[in-house]
């Protein structure tokens, strides 16, 4: 059975940062599969539903996920991303991302320079030759008239996110695809930012790729571009629940990896 979750309280102060702002909210996807992980400011909000494949209860996932939703002066800013690698190491990366993440979200104009610092902060593991590949994905939502109905993502690593407008669906293609953390030396190029007009109710549907390279029991792929429309309308709480069921339905009766949802809604601003 499914039940929503609520993200952890984080380290920082649950009222409040330094600057006057929210803490952030930090909420972990590792746990458990079947619950969907809500969290929101001012702005925007994020739901997060893991699918666990198959594999034996003593195994580790495929991958650590981990992901972040936080208020800044600049406007409501999320990282999605995951880490592959040695399962001892992975939760020590990901708090390097979401440190490096803390430390400049608040102040980069930026995405693109965001999450090329990200990617700095991993320079001295990978030239230790300690390797691991870290994907994200980046979305901002920017403060004030200017960023209102739009929305600014940086992918790295992902498969392309959906734009899910009513029925009609818009695949979001940067100019150029951007690998993984680690695939390259980290801090190597700037990757693109894509900006999309996005207004209340316009939903963006990120899938990691083991959903999108795994087939189903007919030998086909999940059809998320003609599917997705018809389970993420209405209730955003429950968008993804609806979503996973038909996927898992799709792949069953086994599903051989570990795979992530993602969906991003913006807000009106507070007034």
């Amino acid at each position: 059975m499914s039940t929503d979750a609520q993200p952890p309280e984080s380290d920082e102060s649950s009222t409040s940062s330094d600057r006057g702002h929210p803490a952030p909210a930090v909420y972990d996807l590792a746990p458990r599969a079947g619950d969907t992980v809500l969290a929101g400011v001012d702005g925007l909000r994020v739901a997060a539903r893991r699918i666990e494949g198959a594999a034996r209860p003593a195994d580790p996932p495929d991958r650590y996920r981990f992901g972040e939703i936080r208020e800044t002066p600049l406007g409501a800013r999320v990282i999605f991303g995951d880490v592959a690698g040695d399962p001892l190491c992975a939760p020590d990366l990901a708090a390097e991302v979401l440190a490096a993440f803390g430390a400049v979200a608040p102040e980069l104009p930026a995405l693109t320079e965001v999450s090329y610092r990200i990617a700095l902060s991993l320079r001295e593991d990978h030239l230790r030759g300690h390797r691991p590949l870290v994907r994200l994905l980046l979305a901002e939502r920017p403060g004030g008239p200017a960023g209102d109905g739009s929305l600014t993502l940086v992918n790295r690593g992902y498969p392309n996110p959906l734009l899910v407008v009513g029925r009609r669906v818009l695949t979001l293609e940067p100019i150029y695809p951007t690998p993984p953390i680690g695939a390259l030396t980290p801090g190597t190029f700037r990757p693109p930012e894509l900006t999309v007009a996005a207004g209340r109710g316009e939903r963006v549907l990120l899938y990691t790729d083991e959903l999108a390279e795994a087939a189903g029991a007919d030998g086909t792929r999940y059809p998320f571009a003609e599917r997705a429309p018809s389970h993420l309308g209405g209730d955003f709480a429950d968008a993804l629940r609806r979503l996973a069921v038909d996927v898992e339905a799709h792949f069953a009766p086994t599903f051989p990896g570990d795979a992530a949802l993602f969906l991003i809604e913006p807000e009106p601003l507070d007034t």
